[in-house]
């Protein structure tokens, strides 16, 4: 085990006058070579804080810079209009350094040099295999396709196949394009199927791919259909849930619409008296009012109409049930 050493009265007065203002390795340096020892720096340091030294010494980051401002200089000056095999040549015999390529590119890039070139062609420029047929190795004849070759894995058109997802598909031209059987059977019988709508099953069963299992329904209504667990192994039960799913996609779509039609506009009715009934912001709720022949406003007391966060929302509700009472809208 290595002895810690003590510093005498000497070596501590000797310490203390060549501390200051110098790097540590430095300090250790002229402290060895003055009374011969061999202390590592961490010794130094660790008497030197015990005892209230310090250097005062700020490490300069150009001390371990490798390139300095003649590096860039030599770069922003050569390197515009030189790709970079070239300037890189130029950059080691210049300095002696042994940099590669990707070492230049990156180091351009940080100081933002570029060479000038953006890798396209330009006009007139000759591509270096013009003319070229490529390259052709003796013997390798014998691999190449034939004329009129036919894979071993070819498929003629009208094959058929199961996807990952277990539907039947059908090849329905080449190269390679197939299609699910049970949508060609369908438009083969009422022609192309609707934009936005699919083919589905009625009983469940993908392989039973009969005209009379099959129906088409908008994406909307399959995924209600899908949402509420409507499908059946029963055709007729399954063919009534996709009626009531195309029903409540509908009126889904006229709410959207009335919605859109009232969002932020204010909106009058005349109630059975004649009194003007709207919609009013009262300490951020929006509440149905109406209006007395006075002017005063007074809240409709009407259970369904509850105060709410939005005016959309508030009107949606007035509008229904104006449209039930039967009011005239102004």
């Amino acid at each position: 085990m290595r002895k810690t050493h003590r510093f005498t009265p000497a070596q501590i007065q000797f310490l203390k006058m060549i501390y200051i203002g110098r790097h540590l390795n430095e300090i250790t340096k002229l402290f060895n070579r003055r009374f011969r020892l061999s202390l590592t720096s961490g010794s130094v340091k660790n008497a030197a804080k015990k005892r209230g030294l310090k250097s005062g010494y700020k490490h300069k980051p150009e001390h371990n810079k490798k390139y300095f401002e003649k590096h860039i200089k030599f770069l922003k000056k050569n390197v515009p209009g030189r790709h970079h095999s070239e300037a890189v040549e130029m950059f080691n015999a210049r300095f002696g350094f042994l940099l590669t390529e990707r070492h230049l590119a990156g180091l351009c890039k940080r100081h933002g040099i570029k060479t000038g070139f953006t890798g396209h062609f330009q006009k007139g420029q000759v591509s270096h295999n013009k003319g070229k047929k490529g390259i052709i190795f003796p013997g390798s004849e014998k691999g190449w396709f034939k004329s009129g070759h036919t894979p071993a894995n070819y498929k003629p058109v009208g094959s058929e196949r199961i996807n990952v997802e277990g539907y039947a598909e059908i090849k329905i031209a080449d190269p390679n394009r197939w299609k699910c059987k049970h949508s060609v059977t369908w438009e083969d019988a009422h022609g192309k199927i609707p934009k936005g709508h699919i083919v589905v099953f009625l009983d469940g069963n993908k392989s039973n791919i009969l005209l009379n299992n099959l129906m088409v329904i908008s994406r909307s209504a399959h995924a209600v259909m899908c949402h509420l667990n409507l499908y059946t192994n029963d055709r007729e039960i399954t063919r009534l849930n996709i009626m009531t799913a195309m029903i409540k996609t509908k009126v889904s779509s006229l709410k959207k619409k009335t919605f859109k039609a009232i969002k932020n506009k204010k909106m009058v009715f005349l109630n059975e008296g004649g009194n003007k009934v709207f919609v009013i912001n009262d300490n951020g709720w929006f509440i149905p009012v109406r209006e007395t022949r006075a002017g005063n406003l007074i809240r409709l007391q009407v259970g369904s109409l509850n105060a709410r966060t939005t005016r959309r929302i508030a009107q949606r509700d007035l509008l229904e049930y104006a449209q039930q009472r039967g009011w005239q809208r102004i």
